[in-house]
């Protein structure tokens, strides 16, 4: 990834919420919010037109579960990172996520220092905008 900047989807359907995380996101030098969704069904075509390095994936947008949104996405985008950022602590749903397509799991309870870094470790970044 050398120089490349990290372009990260949001899709998460509470907009207060959806707009803490972009503006965390703009404030870091080495990456860029190239889109925001609310909705599992936009997933797929904004990954497609967009250009997306890391989708962070609340797990339950509007329209019920991300999560056969988030498999076709990673079938039909292998390199694509996935975050899902949850409001679910449960350590089993966590586990489950890796077989699904999921690169991390961060829960917004979290530190919001850990989305950064499961955001770029997805993107094979170690640091703001040190490669792996």
């Amino acid at each position: 990834m050398d120089n490349e900047r990290i372009r990260v989807l949001v899709a998460e359907d509470n907009g207060d919420l959806a707009a803490a995380v972009c503006e965390l996101l703009r404030a870091e030098p080495d990456i860029d919010v190239v889109g925001v969704i609310g909705e599992a069904d936009a997933l797929e075509r904004s990954v497609r037109e967009l250009d997306v390095t890391v989708v962070i994936l609340d797990l339950n947008l509007s329209g019920g579960s991300s999560v056969p949104a988030m498999q076709s996405v990673r079938h039909d985008f292998p390199g694509l990172g996935v975050v899902v950022y949850s409001g679910y602590d449960r350590t089993d749903i966590a586990a489950a996520l890796p077989a699904l397509g999921a690169a991390e799991f961060v829960s917004k309870s979290g530190e919001v220092t850990e989305l950064l870094e499961a955001v770029r470790r997805s993107a094979g970044k170690t640091a703001a905008g040190v490669d792996r």
